[in-house]
């Protein structure tokens, strides 16, 4: 509610200035800036290279026979190239937090138009956990056989950002000077990431193994329940990609001596999508994050279960006070 105030409030100011004569002297120019940031809510979808738990080594000492079972024949335990095997979707809600920048640029010669080089730094704390809504393939059918809480978490989203920027002011008869502005450039992105996949303590109610239509019960399922009951997988990384993005922004100056103006900025940025691997599960199931015990793997690879995460979404809208000094 608060954002849309605000960027009602800031319209409503430029419509007090009519677009008339002249505008600032020509020449260079430093600012800085102070603000909140309302960061928009983010689309997540997450997948790995693990394969379906009955494949797990730790969990079924029988997982090289799998695939002689009615129903289990397409399920890849032992064969290259698993690739990912699902994703899972989930969502965040949007949340705030600060805005500081600085910039230098240079306003033309008889013209409304400035150039500007921008730095800014935002850093969102969306700090929530948020259960899993949906999954797909082998991940989906651990979520329906065995998960009883299957959350993911993001904690602060930070960006060191620098961008290019033109602006076009309103200049009038008073001391304050509307404007608007583009920019382009790119916000080098941390997310703090968390993932807990946690199993039923029960296993009577674990149904991984069992029968799958027209098929067969793998003939250890009891086995293999009473090793997933209870185990959890737990992930903790700080992500980072850089991602590139566009902003529109709007404001108004006012002028408190010949080279130094006073202003409210309001910002609105759009970010491609967020992506990066490398997340480890540690452990995964209760146990390392592979799927063969050393035993089993004769010393060979062990198979190392890591994931991706794609972030959608990523946009920004942010309001901050600035002060403008004019060589």
């Amino acid at each position: 509610m608060n954002r849309y105030f605000s960027f009602a409030a800031l319209i409503g100011i430029f419509s007090l200035f009519s677009i008339t004569v002249p505008v600032h002297a020509e020449g260079f120019y430093v600012s800085g800036e102070l603000g909140i940031n309302f960061g928009e809510s983010l689309d997540t979808t997450g997948s790995s290279n693990d394969r379906a738990s009955v494949c797990d080594g730790y969990i079924n000492p029988m997982y090289a026979t799998v695939t002689q079972t009615p129903g289990y024949e397409g399920y890849n335990c032992t064969g290259p190239n698993r690739g990912a095997t699902g994703d899972w979707n989930n969502s965040i809600s949007s949340d705030e937090g600060i805005l500081l920048g600085t910039a230098i640029g240079y306003r033309m010669q008889d013209s409304r138009f400035r150039v500007e080089l921008e730095y800014f730094y935002r850093d969102t704390g969306y700090d929530e956990d948020s259960d899993v809504y949906s999954a797909s393939g082998e991940s989906g059918d651990k979520l329906e056989q065995e998960l009883v809480r299957t959350i993911d978490r993001v904690g602060d989203m930070t960006s060191h950002n620098l961008f290019a920027n033109v602006y076009m002011d309103f200049a009038n008869d008073s001391k304050f000077t509307p404007y608007v502005g583009v920019g382009v450039g790119f916000g080098f992105t941390e997310v703090e990431y968390g993932s807990v996949w946690a199993r039923n303590d029960d296993a009577a109610r674990i149904t991984t193994g069992n029968a799958p239509d027209g098929g067969q019960a793998l003939p250890n399922a009891a086995e293999i329940q009473a090793n997933l009951a209870s185990t959890a997988s737990f992930a903790d990384k700080e992500l980072d990609d850089t991602l590139f993005g566009y902003q529109i922004m709007f404001g108004v100056d006012y002028e408190l001596n010949e080279s130094l103006l006073l202003g409210v900025k309001g910002r609105w940025v759009d970010y491609d999508s967020f992506k990066d691997g490398g997340i480890v599960w540690d452990p995964l199931r209760g146990h390392p994050p592979y799927l063969r015990t050393p035993q089993q793997a004769g010393g060979g690879d062990r198979e190392h279960v890591s994931g991706d995460m794609k972030i959608d979404d990523i946009e920004m809208f942010a309001v901050s006070m600035n002060l403008k000094y004019a060589f």
